[in-house]
């Protein structure tokens, strides 16, 4: 096991890793991100997508077991040098150093899509995600105004599953949703004036769910490729849902009839 002791803010590696969790173009340029804390630690090292594994001076005794037999470089720092590079208020004492997963390409995202159009809320992008994984969706298509599912907020509101859903961001989500479609995959979008929610449809074995930005919803152009548009009721006084329960809505509706009509 390779072990460097980092006891200095003034480091060069400490002064990249600490720009990781400011910004998503400073992860996409060092094709990093870092995973905090031991679960998430554990969710990197399981699927192959941690580099190195960091942990505080007080937390190395706690992390002996895990940190030799991860087969990973190990970077020991100061406390108050590890404290640096946290986001969460109270850091846990390990962290890993994961490579960048945003790259997969559409045509690996198999089967049932969840699309992202400009949902900004970093939460709600990780509890999305999280979701995803737990009613059986394969993969993720976001636009460029979507929140990064790799920012500190959204991974810890994935609990992990962001290391099992292939995440593919795009620059032309009309583009990327006429492709579906041409593949036959149904495409769905929540509407007011839509089809009521709970009536009986045919359903396509593929598909996609547009879930839009939690203030204007699903912009015009991207509602256009919709093959069909779904009234999710509302009896009470709210206008509208928060825009992950309104896709786990939508997606435990689609695993309901899954389960339903093997």
């Amino acid at each position: 096991m390779n072990i460097e002791i980092i006891s200095s803010l003034q480091n060069p590696q400490i002064k990249k890793w600490r720009l990781l969790n400011k910004s998503r173009s400073e992860r996409v340029a060092q094709g990093l991100f870092l995973a905090e804390g031991e679960h998430m630690a554990l969710e990197a090292i399981q699927s192959g997508s941690a580099c190195t594994l960091i942990v505080s001076e007080k937390g190395k005794d706690k992390f002996s077991s895990l940190l030799s037999t991860a087969m990973l470089p190990v970077c020991i720092l100061a406390d108050h040098v590890f404290a640096a590079l946290c986001d969460a208020k109270t850091p846990q004492g390990i962290l890993a150093v994961c490579k960048y997963l945003e790259t997969s390409p559409l045509s690996s995202l198999g089967g049932k899509i969840i699309c992202l159009n400009g949902v900004q809320d970093p939460g709600n992008v990780g509890t999305i995600l999280r979701t995803m994984d737990a009613a059986g969706f394969t993969g993720l298509l976001i636009d460029e105004k979507t929140s990064d599912p790799f920012a500190p907020k959204a991974l810890r509101a994935s609990m992990g599953s962001v290391f099992r859903i292939p995440v593919c961001r795009t620059n032309d989500l009309c583009a990327a949703l006429d492709t579906l479609a041409a593949h036959q995959y149904e495409i769905l979008a929540g509407d007011l004036m839509g089809q009521p929610f709970f009536a009986e449809r045919d359903r396509k074995e593929n598909s996609c769910i547009i879930i839009g930005n939690e203030g204007a919803g699903i912009s015009p152009e991207i509602k256009e490729k919709a093959t069909l548009r779904l009234k999710i009721p509302m009896v009470g006084g709210a206008e509208s849902l928060n825009a992950a329960v309104a896709a786990a809505v939508m997606m435990y509706d689609d695993l309901r009839f899954r389960l339903t009509n093997p």
